[in-house]
């Protein structure tokens, strides 16, 4: 869960960056090569970087879980503690190791009963990784939390974040869950406007028909036109 999306080689940004800036090549040639070496350079360190760090991250994951059929809760407490004090130098970083850092941490919060302190690490994860794959799934999860947590308004807001991601691949399951905790909220109007978007957008998706029955009881107890 924890990987993000494959970054453009540094050859590659390379190419890109001569072909965009074909004028005035010449004059610049010596700088470019330059800049380009520092940048592969930089490239090589970084990845070596988040190598490590990867690493280190699975290695506390593996001291976490492995073995820990037959412990008793408060081996496995000790154990939880143990590893978010591990992590409490990864859940600040950027990046991959950052979104995987965090991810982990939330796991281990929220197998603890404290959703709060998921949520926190799933919104990092989220901002650490806001263009990964992972974010909606951190948005998806956050809705949840607040959800269990009675405060619908924040999950709605973060089912919806969810449901924006087009390559989500729960996308019409946040969508469907957007529209019913509006319904939950007495917001009719709002979760048949949900509820007829996911329908339009996934019609043959089973989250979209669960949403054009939710659509038809609403108007037939006359909450909604």
């Amino acid at each position: 869960m924890a990987e993000i999306e494959v970054k453009p080689t540094a050859s590659s940004k390379a190419a890109n960056f001569l072909e965009k800036n074909k004028k005035g090549l010449v004059t610049v040639l010596v700088a470019a090569v330059v800049i380009l070496v520092a940048y592969i350079i930089f490239v090589s360190v970084s990845s070596s970087f988040n190598a490590k760090n990867l690493q280190k991250i699975d290695e506390i994951s593996y001291a976490l879980t492995n073995g820990s059929a037959g412990l008793s809760d408060d081996e496995l407490a000790g154990r939880r503690t143990k590893a978010l004090e591990d992590l409490a130098s990864f859940v600040k970083n950027s990046g991959v190791s950052g979104v995987r850092a965090n991810l982990l941490a939330a796991d281990i919060a929220y197998q603890a009963g404290n959703k709060e302190d998921a949520v926190a690490y799933w919104k990092a994860a989220a901002k650490a990784g806001k263009k990964a794959y992972t974010a909606p799934i951190a948005y998806f999860n956050i809705a949840s939390a607040y959800e269990d947590l009675d405060k619908l308004d924040d999950a709605a807001a973060n089912y919806k974040l969810a449901a924006d991601n087009k390559d989500f691949v729960m996308r019409s399951h946040a969508a469907f869950n957007y529209g019913r905790v509006l319904e939950a909220q007495g917001k009719y109007a709002e979760a048949v406007e949900a509820y007829t978007k996911l329908n339009d957008e996934l019609p043959d998706d089973t989250f979209a028909k669960l949403a054009k029955t939710r659509i038809i009881q609403l108007k037939l107890e006359g909450k909604a036109e």
